[in-house]
């Protein structure tokens, strides 16, 4: 068979796939786009002058050279050549690192997104992917771990505080899109955001309506780390058992993490918690039936391996 020269390119492009997000996290891991934007909004720099601002006297500029490189290729840096000297490279942000790498003084930043998904902790997962397929209800992270994701979290603080992170960063970005288009929350007067982790979404919509008397609920080692909000009142326990009782209850990508009969527990737990025209405020993320490439594949299969979870149709 004669050889394809661009059958050949997809089928290494897709053999290296994994390369570019762990470039990415050496990217962050030595500080380069919070390095550009610190210099100024526009900044561009040069090689060596990025080389000049890194935790080490004797950084390897080839190895630095390469990486500016390859994330120019892929938008994340804007290359460019001095005027008066075209060999001199320098390199600026483009406009979604600007917003999304950046790490300081930044709310929408997915870093913490990023450096999660890129651990090995977590990455262990996918080794385990091909199981998920020949056993029902196999669990991936389980299966690295010997626990699943939570209970692992809460003996390993690090990895704890790494979930935590980038549950709070998407979120973010989520409570955003829900705030400008839902506006039912200024009738509710109490709110528990049942598994609202560090308090992310909660103190968006306190914020928004501070009216409202709200409750972060979540695992107690979860909520320890959650910050003090004022009209916000950290509470940890288990979902499972019972949940506080408020005028309205909010849970956001929570029954995504676990199959039809613990969602029904939940649900349950849901149902006794609210008075009588109490309001249940759902927000998941789902598939559509007509959906014949589905962009959002990657999180269903990272989702997949990393808890039992099940991505549901409208109807379901």
């Amino acid at each position: 068979m004669e050889m394809n020269g661009c059958d050949m390119h997809q089928a290494l492009e897709n053999i290296f796939s994994f390369v570019p997000t762990l470039i990415l996290k050496s990217a962050v891991l030595l500080n380069i786009p919070d390095i550009i934007a610190n210099a100024g909004p526009d900044a561009s720099l040069s090689l060596h002058e990025i080389a000049a601002k890194l935790p080490t006297k004797a950084p390897s500029v080839h190895n630095l050279s390469r990486i500016l490189a390859f994330l120019s290729a892929r938008g994340v840096f804007i290359q460019t050549q001095a005027t008066d000297n075209p060999s001199d490279l320098r390199y600026a942000l483009s406009s979604f690192a600007k917003r999304f790498y950046v790490k300081d003084n930044n709310p929408s930043s997915l870093v913490p997104l990023l450096l999660m998904h890129a651990d090995p902790v977590i990455m262990a997962s996918w080794h385990h992917l091909h199981e998920c397929v020949l056993v029902q209800g196999c669990n991936g992270f389980e299966k690295a771990h010997g626990k699943d994701l939570w209970a692992y979290g809460k003996e390993e603080p690090r990895v704890n505080n790494l979930v935590n992170d980038s549950m709070s960063a998407f979120t973010y970005l989520e409570m955003e899109q829900i705030l400008n288009c839902y506006d039912g929350f200024k009738e509710v007067k109490s709110l528990v955001d049942v598994g609202g982790g560090k308090g992310t979404a909660l103190a968006h919509i306190v914020k928004a309506y501070p009216h409202i008397h709200g409750i972060n609920f979540d695992q107690p080692h979860v909520v320890q780390t959650a910050p003090t909000v004022p009209g916000i009142k950290n509470v940890g326990g288990s979902m499972f058992k019972s949940i506080p009782s408020t005028d309205a209850i909010f849970m956001k990508n929570v029954l995504v993490d676990w199959d039809d009969q613990s969602c029904e527990r939940i649900l349950e737990n849901c149902y006794n918690a609210l008075p009588e025209n109490g309001k249940f405020l759902l927000a998941e993320y789902m598939t559509r039936e007509e959906s014949k490439e589905n962009k959002s594949l990657d999180i269903v299969m990272d989702l997949v391996h990393e808890c039992v979870s099940k991505w549901r149709k409208t109807k379901e």
